[in-house]
């Protein structure tokens, strides 16, 4: 007996080496402290959303020379969503907040009324839909007043709610104020409203996952314009004219990429504005005051803009913004009223990006802030998009961003994406990327099928492939990555979170020799306790989301889960999971860890109390990349220095009289 006991103790205790982050790396791994920025719309005043340990809060400041004119109490533990002016003496703040006895958010959304003479907030009963056109005193909001007639109204959460639609007077926030103006056709609708303040249209999902739209133009009547489980598409909405007369849509192909479509309110003429041959829309492009959609950008490498009237004032001036950042992807999220004033922001590859203040007249774009102030820009490396093709030929897009210097083959990294639906890679700043690269590593990243970004069939070439096709797209990336120089054969590890997770321990299964190590975050390990463990099978939509990605023959799933191959993994493992995790509970971390340690590979083992579904805590993940890098470097045989050296910041690239011209 003390023989076994000393032995189970041998396998659970692996080797654990850690990194010391320096300065630079603690920040990429770190919160933006500056994460929204909105004018109102006298353009006197700049809100802005700003992030410092222990939670958010909102200052005001001028917007002539920034000096601070407000700051918003939110409280302890805030999290801003969203900010938004009303009028140019109100703020809404759309935020959430963290419970001191766990680590990472809770769902909890609130939405706070703010004015210019007060300092303290007052929440919404309700959830915020829109503003209203030249009123500052109602808003619109939605809130659950009934049940649907197929609801058991046994739980406290809104499923099963017939929602409705009101006007609320600002200077009255009481329930009892609100003005009825829509009520849903169908349970759990969300609603879309014009700038008018007239609802247009009711979206939602049912428990097979299908989607229906509703259009009205009174709010009374509605009529069905798109019923998933008919046409086997889904169409949403992404904006409404200037003019209030059409809206814009998002429509998916059962032959390829979604589609950006104009609809006409008093005809129903649908007219397809933009479509891509390989990618979804990746984004909406809206006008310059944000108020009605203009074009998108498109993949499937670097982000391209289009618009469906290059020649309108606002496409031109998009265009231009684009000219004057020629290695970011912009944005416009806010305008005063007249548009003499315009708040931008950017990103690229290298960089997290900032916030310029545009002057329209004078064509100036001035540095309000960075929004990762402590990142050094200059450390950045490019990512690259690469194409290739599949084993069964279907065409695979991609990224690689190599260390600095790398002109051989490099020790490398294949990061797997979660989700895996509805989650794809994207050119633009990535943290981790960046921190394992400027570490030293390769790293590479395929959308293997399934991922989202390329049109409905290529997502449902995901379905029940699990450990199957769409694990082999990511050995053919690996493959394609050391047939063209950048990953060296002998020094390559496969790591990622969520489903990343399951791929990476999969990978080490299916392909025993291709790769050094392994290291999953929250991953699932055993497919068929999806069915048992978790929250996913608690609905009715999640089991049949399970079913249709997954399958139900358990002999199958068996043999699509590394948990049930912990014989057959002969390389190291690094496995770290949340004690709290409901989406994927760390039960599946200890059977992939039991399966591990009986076949005489102990894991290197992380658990982290009062974390949930990944690491929400900037210590937790400080402390799990201070393991992954050591980690890593243990088994690729990479030395990274230990250093806990302050970079000094860059005087060229802080907030202040720095400009560029946008001609």
């Amino acid at each position: 007996m003390l023989g076994s006991l000393l032995l189970a103790v041998a396998l659970s205790a692996a080797p654990q080496t850690t990194v010391v982050l320096d300065a630079n790396s603690r920040a990429l791994i770190g919160d933006a402290e500056h994460q929204d920025m909105q004018l109102s719309p006298n353009g006197r005043y700049i809100a802005v959303a700003r992030h410092e340990q222990g939670g958010s809060f909102v200052l005001i400041l001028s917007a002539a020379d920034q000096t601070l004119v407000k700051s918003l109490d939110l409280g302890p533990g805030a999290e801003v969503g969203s900010i938004d002016w009303l009028g140019s003496d109100k703020l809404i703040v759309d935020m959430n907040r963290k419970r001191n006895d766990f680590g990472g958010s809770i769902w909890d959304p609130w939405f706070l009324l703010f004015t210019m003479s007060s300092k303290h907030g007052v929440s919404f009963p309700a959830n915020f839909i829109g503003k209203i056109d030249n009123d500052d005193q109602h808003i619109l909001v939605s809130s659950c007043e009934s049940r649907g007639e197929g609801c058991a109204c046994k739980h406290e959460d809104h499923h099963g709610c017939i929602y409705e639609a009101a006007v609320m007077d600002v200077n009255d926030l009481r329930e009892g104020s609100r003005k009825t103006i829509a009520v849903a056709p169908v349970e759990d609708a969300s609603f879309t409203a014009d700038h008018a303040g007239a609802i247009r249209f009711a979206w939602a999902v049912n428990d097979q996952d299908q989607s229906k739209l509703y259009v009205t133009n009174n709010g009374k009547d509605w009529t069905l314009l798109n019923d998933e489980s008919i046409s086997n598409v889904d169409i949403a909405p992404v904006g409404i004219s200037r003019d209030n007369r059409s809206a814009y849509l998002q429509v998916e192909h059962t032959d390829g990429p979604d589609s950006i479509e104009r609809y006409d309110f008093a005809t129903g003429t649908r007219t397809v504005l933009l479509r891509d041959a390989v990618s979804d829309p990746l984004s909406i492009i809206y006008s310059m005051d944000h108020r009605e959609p203009i074009g998108a950008f498109f993949g499937p490498g670097r982000p391209q803009a289009r618009f469906w009237d290059p020649a309108s004032l606002d496409a031109r001036w998009r265009i231009a913004i684009n000219k004057a950042f020629p290695d970011s992807t912009c944005g416009v999220p806010s305008a005063d009223a007249d548009g003499s004033l315009v708040i931008v922001s950017t990103e690229n590859d290298r960089d997290p990006g900032a916030f310029y203040l545009l002057d329209v007249a004078h064509h100036k774009a001035t540095l309000l802030a960075r929004k990762y102030p402590s990142i050094d820009p200059k450390k950045g490396l490019p990512t690259e998009p690469f194409a290739m093709k599949a084993r069964d030929g279907l065409p695979l897009y991609g990224f690689v961003t190599r260390p600095a210097g790398a002109r051989t083959a490099a020790p490398a990294v294949v990061i797997v994406h979660g989700g895996p639906y509805d989650i794809d890679d994207e050119w633009g700043f990535d943290p981790e990327v960046q921190l394992l690269a400027q570490h030293g590593y390769a790293v590479v990243r395929v959308n293997f099928r399934g991922s989202a970004g390329f049109g409905l069939p290529f997502a449902e070439r995901g379905y029940r492939q699990w450990g199957a096709a769409m694990q082999d797209d990511v050995t053919d990336a690996t493959h394609w990555a050391i047939d063209q120089g950048i990953a060296d054969p002998k020094r390559i590890c496969i790591y990622g979170a969520s489903y990343g997770g399951y791929a990476a321990l999969m990978g080490v299964v299916r392909e025993p020799s291709l790769y050094r190590c392994a290291a999953g975050l929250s991953g699932v390990y055993d497919l068929s306790k999806m069915y048992s463990w978790g929250d996913t099978h608690r609905s009715d939509l999640g089991v049949y989301y399970l079913h249709r990605v997954l399958g139900s023959d358990k002999a199958q799933l068996d043999s699509r889960s590394p948990a049930k191959h912990g014989a057959d993994i002969k390389v190291p493992v690094l496995l770290a999971h949340g004690v709290y995790d409901v989406r994927a509970p760390i039960y599946h971390a200890e059977e992939m860890r039991g399966a591990l340690n009986s076949a005489g590979n102990a894991p290197e083992y992380l658990r982290y109390d009062n974390e949930g579904h990944g690491l929400g805590t900037v210590d937790h993940r400080v402390d799990f990349y201070s393991h992954l890098l050591g980690f890593l470097d243990a088994n690729l045989g990479v030395k990274t220095a230990d250093t806990s050296a302050q970079v000094a910041p860059d005087p060229t690239q802080q907030a202040g009289p720095v400009s560029t011209t946008v001609h």
